[in-house]
């Protein structure tokens, strides 16, 4: 019973002595950074259901610690029930492996009349290649137009195609 407390002990005790040995070591800064691009599809739930479909590439920093990742992206949305589509053009980053994705959207849409333009921050989490983010249409006003979602909830997926590594500047 005693060796089974001490290995526990150990392994418990193991991360935090390997963090602090690494608090004093000073890493090279990584110039290889991995790009990824592809397809995208998703939902988006407000006040009504949006279809996502566009593309998006992705940029990673290879470190060990702190990677950053940021991304642009185009995609065509489609409410069908209001036969409404759009287009939005957007950029988002992440400061960490696990952190929060933060970026915001340039956003354009139709009902094949009228247009209105606007502006869409938002937040969001990504986990391997799904990406969930919350945001907030802020849009130019049109009342001959049927409403859009002011506030929305978005899941996507992105299908990488391509990945290459590079160095940063290429």
């Amino acid at each position: 019973m005693g060796k089974r407390i001490d290995l526990i002990a150990v392994c418990l005790l193991f991360p935090f002595w390997g963090m602090g040995q690494l608090k004093g070591l000073e890493m090279p800064e990584s110039k290889l950074v991995m790009v990824k691009y592809g397809p995208l599809l998703g939902l988006e739930q407000g006040s009504y259901m949006n279809v996502h479909f566009g593309l998006e590439r992705q940029v990673k920093q290879l470190k060990l610690i702190k990677p950053n990742t940021w991304a642009v992206n185009v995609q065509f949305d489609y409410n069908f029930k209001q036969s409404m589509a759009g287009m939005q053009s957007g950029f988002w980053f992440k400061t960490n492996r696990l952190d929060l994705t933060y970026g915001a959207r340039m956003v354009w849409q139709t009902d094949f009349d009228n247009h209105r333009f606007g502006f869409s921050p938002n937040v969001g989490y990504k986990i391997l290649q799904a990406h969930f983010q919350l945001g907030c249409n802020l849009l130019s006003r049109n009342d001959q137009m049927a409403k859009w979602n002011t506030f929305y909830a978005s899941l996507r997926w992105v299908f990488i195609n391509n990945r290459d590594i590079k160095k940063r500047g290429e």
